[in-house]
């Protein structure tokens, strides 16, 4: 078999497994991926820009920008460590987008509701509205999660508040399953791990910056 052909069947056989993970993402309705599955996708986005540069594969020019921004918001940059962004959020998020109908239109939807939501309020998309209008809508959805989900806040910004709650589990994910994140946990190694959940520690950690 020539070395164009052993390519062929690793690129094949590297998108059925990232078809895999996606179609799970959904069945299991925003649950955690484990870290080897989490750690497929980032390996695959990498794999994807071997000149550095990642270009999406399923959000457009401004969704994308969107999906960084929320990234950025959700895990900050701090003395601790780098950003989601700079764990690679963004490529993690758009790479699964690209291999899951149902998980692109709930994201395609979600990111639409945001910047409504944000014209509706203050004449401009979430992206390019101010940290403060930014940080007050998540703040809204943060508090109509605390207030349940019959409260008329929650119901008000239902569309809004279901996303988010994708979009932060699977910032997380990409966060603490990458070679920042797993530094920031000072994780020692993952040979003898199967599963992998964020820790408290970092979702308390993560909760206040919102």
């Amino acid at each position: 078999m020539s070395d164009s052909s052993l390519l062929q069947v690793g690129d094949v056989s590297r998108r059925d497994a990232l078809r895999r993970i996606a179609l799970a993402l959904t069945a299991a309705g925003a649950r955690s991926l484990d870290l080897a599955s989490a750690q497929q996708v980032h390996h695959a986005a990498r794999s994807a820009s071997p000149s550095g540069v990642y270009k999406a594969k399923f959000l457009n020019p401004h969704e994308y920008r969107t999906v960084a921004r929320l990234a950025e918001l959700i895990v900050p940059a701090d003395e601790r460590g780098g950003s989601a962004v700079d764990a690679g959020a963004p490529q993690f998020i758009d790479l699964l987008c690209s291999e899951n109908e149902q998980l692109g239109r709930i994201y395609s939807g979600g990111l639409a509701w945001f910047d409504a939501w944000m014209r509706q309020q203050h004449d401009t998309n979430f992206v390019d509205a101010t940290d403060l209008q930014q940080a007050a809508l998540l703040d809204a959805i943060v508090t109509a999660e605390e207030a349940g989900r019959e409260s008329e806040v929650s119901a008000e910004l239902g569309p809004g508040l279901r996303f988010f709650d994708w979009i932060r589990k699977m910032t997380v994910d990409a966060y603490y399953s990458s070679e920042i994140g797993i530094k920031d946990l000072r994780y020692q190694g993952n040979g003898a791990y199967s599963e992998y959940t964020v820790p408290k520690e970092a979702l308390d950690f993560i909760k206040p910056l919102l």
